[in-house]
């Protein structure tokens, strides 16, 4: 497996693989919208069906258009992180990870939808009785690190890039 391979499919299936174990925990473990306390004020685990997307996106719309909206989307998203991972060089395993992350998280929401006809969000930052954080998911979380991975490399390369570029005095 060459380098950027080595990064892209195992993180994909460690994010998607892990989301859905929590997940499953979680809903055997946790009613439907409470909260158990995992570690005091800081940390609990929950059991929340979230029917739209960020920001209520879909969120209006009847659950069958949601399934038909939501995959519609990841479909054209996972196609798009496959074609840009194909185009990485071999090296580029930060980028292959972050891209990884990103389609793991993506498979997972997917997955939710086929599984449970709605988003499922498992984790809870802060006192369960407070609101102040939305609950969220590994699959939430391994989009947002993919992302921001992707945002490092961009700016660590064009850095470099720009180093190269100077004179030398």
């Amino acid at each position: 497996m060459e380098a950027k391979g080595a990064a892209f499919v195992p993180i994909a299936v460690l994010a998607t693989a892990g989301d859905q174990l929590l997940k499953l925990h979680a809903t055997s473990t946790v009613s439907v919208g409470a909260r158990e306390p995992l570690i005091g004020n800081v940390l609990s685990v929950t059991h929340v069906p979230s029917m739209g997307g960020a920001f209520g996106f879909f969120g209006s719309w009847l659950p069958d258009a949601q399934l038909v909206g939501f995959a519609t989307l990841a479909l054209c998203a996972a196609t798009v992180i496959l074609f840009m991972d194909r185009g990485l060089a071999p090296g580029e395993r930060g980028t292959a990870a972050g891209l990884g992350a990103m389609l793991g998280g993506i498979a997972g929401h997917a997955i939710d939808r086929l599984r449970y006809g709605s988003g499922l969000d498992i984790i809870h930052l802060g006192p369960a009785e407070s609101n102040a954080v939305p609950d969220f998911s590994l699959a939430d979380v391994a989009i947002v690190l993919g992302l921001v991975t992707l945002i490092v490399e961009l700016l660590a390369t064009e850095l470099a890039t720009r180093a190269a570029e100077r004179p030398r005095r």
